[in-house]
């Protein structure tokens, strides 16, 4: 019924989808975080909880039924390319932080190229360290895995 673009876009979207409501999910159990940027303080009741968890039991019946549908295949991703992909994303929006990011925004002080460019380039620097540091530590197997597949990203 669908060309391979056509089942390849709504694959992708589904997985969006089941992906999101994982996180819901996990965001329903543990309903507070404190890190030292940010924090989720719980400000929902015992009712809404209960409430989403229906909802979200919906949503992955449907994914379900559509996967079955439209012949859908399961993607699988090893874990160290889920990994990279994140600190990828981290490294360009670092690119985009530091004095020179900044001016879009306004006029940048000069004193602010001291104070944040070196540490922008840290993090960058660490984020690409860390990925260096999952790449040498993949399993072997999963490695030659990924290698065979057709269309992966090595």
């Amino acid at each position: 019924m669908l060309n391979d673009a056509q089942q390849r876009n709504l694959q992708i979207v589904m997985r969006l989808i089941e992906e999101k409501m994982r996180g819901l999910e996990a965001r329903l159990v543990r309903p507070e975080e404190h890190g030292v940027m940010f924090e989720i303080s719980n400000d929902m009741s015992a009712d809404i909880s209960l409430a989403l968890r229906q909802e979200i039991q919906e949503v992955v019946r449907i994914l379900r039924e559509l996967k079955h549908s439209f012949s859908l295949p399961r993607e699988t991703t090893p874990t160290s390319q889920e990994l990279i992909m994140g600190l990828s994303h981290l490294w360009v929006s670092l690119q985009e932080s530091d004095s020179k990011g900044l001016r879009r925004f306004g006029d940048v002080h000069s004193a602010i190229a001291g104070a944040l460019d070196s540490q922008v380039e840290k993090l960058a620097e660490l984020m690409l360290k860390m990925g260096d540091i999952i790449r040498a530590h993949r399993r072997p197997v999963f490695v030659a895995e990924q290698k065979e597949q057709p269309g992966s990203q090595h």
